[in-house]
């Protein structure tokens, strides 16, 4: 199996275990407590992680970068913990999933992350609005 496809299974499967153990640690913590701790849990494994790594230059950008996916990681975690505790997992997912979907293909278009622009082909636009009306239908019913 490509490696890469079996990470983004497997990011995938974590994602739904995440929510869901993150539902419960709401009710317990609150949102605040729940953020700051899985935010800590995640600074230590990346500490752990930085210890056996290679030492890569810390430019400004680079610390710029490390600090804006923090603040993304916070606003995430917290909405998808609110969303699913009013909407359920399975419609928190669809509309994180379809949105990801579409604003992934508007990323890789502009060519954001890589010297070239992706193509979008008739395929991949198909593939998302199928994944689109599958996201309406699960939220629908």
């Amino acid at each position: 199996m490509n490696p890469a496809v079996f990470l983004a299974v497997s990011a995938g499967v974590a994602i739904a275990f995440q929510v869901v153990v993150n539902s419960v640690g709401l009710r317990d913590l609150g949102l605040g407590t729940l953020v700051f701790l899985s935010g800590a849990t995640t600074a230590l494994a990346g500490l752990v992680w930085a210890l056996f790594a290679a030492r890569p230059e810390a430019t400004g950008r680079a610390l710029l970068c490390a600090a804006a996916s923090g603040l993304l990681g916070a606003f995430i975690v917290s909405s998808v913990v609110l969303a699913a505790n009013r909407a359920g997992l399975a419609q928190t997912l669809s509309l994180v999933i379809a949105s990801q979907l579409v604003f992934g293909l508007a990323i890789d278009r502009l060519g954001v992350f890589g010297p070239t622009a992706q193509g979008i082909g008739v395929l991949k636009v198909l593939g998302i609005a199928l994944i689109l009306a599958g996201g309406v239908l699960v939220v629908r019913s």
